[in-house]
């Protein structure tokens, strides 16, 4: 059966400088542009459209789709991944922590996402501050939804429906809130893919991470939605969700950091 598959990407990098820029933190995501540029390849090779996220909010139809999102606001965003999807003509959503634009090391600026929206890029909101919105009383969670999206359309120009939940958490009264501030679409990191049909307004997506590990092999899974790949993923992610809410996201975090370091699973 077709499905909708939204992929998340986050850093790209070119050579072993580059990778090592990149917050350690977030290195497991961060795909290699050499990497990147073979799973476009698996994309056209497979006969999988990748449909442009700015139509998602005016009900898109699922069938047979692939969506590319990006989150955080790297600058490599704008200096690897633009150019390669321009040559190919496809558009992906680039979704900013709109106080890391412009002041954190390594970060987009303002003129770099103005170019990429003039270039046909859709620019949503990651946050304002990256704070996970499940740990915020109601009121700050609700003014990292309405500051980072007012932010993102003074400087850029276009506005913003679209959203990626920092660490993919979020409450249903946060999707409420958003909805009520201009928010149509919401992206979320549950493990899944979406079957046939129009999108509704308010929907929140489920998208599949690609990391800095995986595989060509994995990759066509992930952007076929392969029952075999999908339903070990969803129990493993839905055990690791258990823990965190078991554990809060500080500690679990905390947790995944010493996992990591010590050369674990995350």
């Amino acid at each position: 059966m077709s499905r909708l598959v939204v992929l998340m990407y986050h850093a790209l990098y070119e050579g072993e400088r580059e990778l090592l820029a990149i917050d350690a933190a977030d290195r497991p995501y961060a795909v290699s542009v050499d990497a990147f540029e073979a799973q476009l390849d698996i994309l056209a090779r497979k006969g999988l459209p990748v449909a442009d996220p700015a139509v998602l909010p005016r009900g898109l139809d699922t069938r047979n789709r692939v969506v590319l999102t990006f989150d955080d606001g790297h600058a490599s965003n704008h200096r690897h991944a633009l150019p390669r999807l321009l040559r190919r003509g496809l558009r992906a959503a680039f979704f900013v922590t709109s106080d890391f634009i412009g002041k954190r090391p390594g970060f987009c600026g303002w003129s770099e996402l103005r170019e990429m929206a003039d270039l046909g890029m859709s620019i949503g909101s990651h946050g304002r501050t990256h704070r996970f919105l499940d740990d915020l009383p109601e009121d700050e969670a609700r003014a990292e939804l309405r500051d980072s999206k007012a932010t993102i359309e003074d400087h850029v120009g276009r506005v913003v429906e679209q959203i990626s939940f920092p660490g993919g958490r979020f409450r249903p009264r946060d999707v409420e809130a958003g909805i009520l501030l201009g928010y149509r679409v919401f992206h979320s990191s549950r493990i899944g893919a979406h079957r046939p049909g129009r999108l509704p307004e308010g929907v929140v997506l489920c998208r599949l991470a690609v990391r800095q590990g995986t595989s060509p092999r994995e990759f066509e899974a992930l952007a076929t939605a392969s029952p075999a790949w999908l339903l070990p993923a969803r129990v493993l992610g839905g055990a690791k969700a258990a823990v965190r809410r078991a554990l809060g996201n500080g500690l679990y975090h905390a947790l995944y950091e010493r996992m990591r370091m010590a050369g674990g699973a995350g």
